[in-house]
């Protein structure tokens, strides 16, 4: 990933060395040395190619995250057609207009050589738009280039998070500790001949084919993600006691719905970390929901029975669903934390399309 980014910053450096560079390259004075930086033309032309390198900078960094990614296509258009018109007429009223070239009537296009049946370039609608002093083609490309790469960035960052909460959650959920607490609560079940045994074997089963399957998907129906913390749900119910309270509410038509998979199950897994003791009495409160407008809203509160450290797996759980949140939710949700010495609670809402 730093190699990834590196090799980003580097590529941009050299597209802004580059478009600096064009003002110097393409003078008509450059043959005369430092003398040039006093020609009203170049001082112009340079001033304009460094409005355009600091324009591809904040296209870079700063425009397309805020609203290109996040569909603000209005915000968009405006901040870009703000952004042209500095770099068309800023020049102009720091330095001056620059002065038209004096009539020389042995250049064979001159207006007076030009049949009478053309129009002049000012007698043609928009056509001045288009002039080399417009700037119109290189803002256009400018915007073009950042776009591309910003945007080529952001999926790979979407591709390299999402093969890291592959791997994390494969780890995480199929890993020998998970599985041998969970085979032996049903193993502890079949002993009684119970009839929830064949339950939870399929629920196991469920839950190993769902992080195998789905996860590699950008997204997935809500319906199965919620399936998927169902399931979750019932397995670690199977080494609960009754010192444990649990209350879990679902509401809202999920079918409808395409989410992130395994965006929600880190805080979830927390409150059943942290939250359970065979010893001390403890509760646990979960709702999720979805409303008409589109909006998730996921509460989890448990008592804090089981001290945890800083440096545990679940803080760094946590600190990577923010990631993940930042990355396919970006400005469209919310997450607070609460927690005091007895409780710890999470709010999450996340807009979903």
């Amino acid at each position: 990933m730093s190699l990834l980014k590196n090799r980003q910053l580097v590529i941009n450096i050299f597209i802004g060395l580059g478009l600096i560079s064009i003002p110097f390259l393409s003078s008509p004075d450059l043959s005369n040395g430092w003398q040039m930086l006093q020609v009203k033309g170049f001082q112009k032309s340079l001033f304009s190619y460094t409005l355009l390198l600091l324009f591809f900078y904040t296209n870079y960094y700063l425009i397309i995250p805020k609203f290109y990614i996040t569909k603000r296509w209005i915000v968009l258009t405006t901040t870009v057609i703000v952004s042209y018109l500095i770099i068309l007429k800023l020049p102009d009223l720091i330095l001056g207009s620059h002065p038209k070239l004096p009539f020389n009537p042995r250049i064979s296009n001159s207006p007076s050589n030009l049949p009478p049946y053309l129009p002049k370039r000012n007698e043609i609608p928009f056509f001045n738009l288009f002039d080399k002093e417009h700037y119109l083609y290189q803002f256009l490309g400018v915007f073009s280039l950042s776009l591309f790469l910003r945007t080529h960035e952001h999926l790979n960052d979407v591709k390299n998070e999402k093969l890291t909460t592959e791997v994390s959650y494969l780890k995480a959920q199929i890993n020998p500790h998970f599985l041998f607490n969970t085979l032996n609560s049903i193993y502890a079940l079949a002993l009684t001949k119970s009839d929830k045994t064949p339950n939870a074997i399929l629920k196991l089963s469920d839950l190993m084919r769902h992080v195998v399957t789905e996860s590699h998907q950008n997204n997935i129906s809500l319906q199965k993600e919620i399936n998927y913390i169902q399931n979750f749900i019932d397995l670690q119910k199977l080494r609960l006691t009754e010192r444990t309270k649990l209350t879990t509410i679902f509401t809202g038509n999920f079918k409808k719905y395409q989410i992130a998979p395994l965006i929600l199950i880190s805080v979830i897994e927390n409150a059943f970390k942290y939250g359970v003791s065979s010893e001390d009495a403890s509760e646990i409160n979960l709702s999720l929901s979805v409303n008409k407008n589109n909006l998730l809203t996921l509460n989890v509160e448990n008592t804090i029975v089981v001290k945890s450290n800083k440096n545990n797996s679940t803080e760094e759980g946590i600190k990577n669903t923010k990631k993940q949140l930042n990355i396919f939710y970006p400005n469209k949700h919310v997450l607070r934390i609460k927690t005091d010495k007895n409780t710890y609670n999470i709010n999450l809402t996340i807009q979903l399309e």
